[in-house]
């Protein structure tokens, strides 16, 4: 997907030596429950769940895919990944805002023509965290020129992320205001937009060479995802991989209190399935069935 990311804000605001107590930074959200969910599903799904929920899932997994809100969020992590890798330093040490004689930027002198970086604040192997501003390319189909630039109308991306010697802490959380983006199809592109909050969990702290497109991410969504004129609110976890185009796994929910009764439903390719307490099985969501290698396990 060819776009043009604007970072209107890349902040160190707390580093190792100083007190963060007075920095306004907002505490990361606690995803292990969520996470344990997935290693451990707890409901026992039969044809009457299913009946319950199957509609549910396969809107829910429509939206996602076709919105690739997922792929939206990444880009921009991985956009701020290349960006803090680029401003680093041969010692692992972040360096902001310095220039070489030619204002163009660098990190230390191997970055310049003639080797003289200067200027711009050192962080030694810094501990903190980041926040992030970018401006959506919104839906005009000039955002594919490379002189583009993006309009603040078109919505925004706000995250925070933790920094640890230098790499991206596991969890990435904050909001999109009214974000407007185009998702590229078939003859034509889809106007998308996604209103709300967002937690992404990375599996472990990624180091800034690492290739964030192969890891599996867990998502968790409260929110409104717009797609070709239509809404759809979203309340969901789910997990993907970017460099998987084809893969999906939604946590299903259906207990009374929150992640006390889960099972997650997967799609892979024309694969579809379940993980549930009572065993992993085929399931498709047209035939209205699952089942094993014996045949029908249960219908609805």
């Amino acid at each position: 997907m060819a776009r043009l990311f604007l970072l209107t804000t890349l902040s160190l605001v707390c580093t190792a030596g100083l007190s963060c107590a007075s920095l306004d930074i907002p505490p990361a959200p606690d995803l292990q429950p969520v996470l344990n969910a997935y290693e451990n599903p707890s409901a026992v799904v039969d044809g009457e769940i299913m009946g319950a929920v199957a509609d549910e899932i396969a809107e829910a997994a429509k939206e996602i895919e076709d919105s690739e809100i997922f792929e939206e969020i990444l880009d921009v992590i991985i956009e701020v990944q290349q960006e803090l890798e680029q401003s680093t330093n041969e010692n692992g040490d972040l360096v902001l805002d310095a220039t070489c004689n030619d204002g163009s930027a660098c990190a230390d002198d191997a970055d310049c023509p003639d080797g003289t970086c200067g200027g711009g604040v050192t962080f030694p192997s810094p501990n903190g965290a980041v926040q992030v501003s970018f401006i959506c390319d919104g839906w005009d189909e000039g955002q594919f020129d490379p002189d583009y630039e993006a309009d603040p109308a078109n919505g925004t991306i706000d995250l925070w992320m933790t920094l640890d010697s230098g790499g991206i802490g596991r969890v990435v959380w904050g909001t999109a205001d009214n974000c407007r983006y185009l998702v590229p199809g078939e003859g034509q592109n889809f106007q998308a937009s996604y209103n709300g909050g967002v937690a992404v969990d990375l599996g472990d702290p990624v180091p800034l060479d690492e290739d964030i497109a192969e890891l599996l991410v867990t998502f968790v969504m409260e929110g409104t995802i717009g797609f070709d004129g239509g809404d759809f609110r979203i309340n969901q976890s789910f997990r993907v991989k970017l460099a998987d185009a084809d893969g999906l796994e939604i946590l299903v929910d259906i207990g009374e209190q929150p992640l006390e009764e889960t099972f997650n439903y997967f799609f892979q390719g024309t694969k579809q399935g379940l993980r549930a307490a009572n065993g992993t099985f085929g399931c498709s969501l047209e035939d209205m069935e699952c089942f094993d290698e014996s045949g029908t396990l249960f219908s609805w």
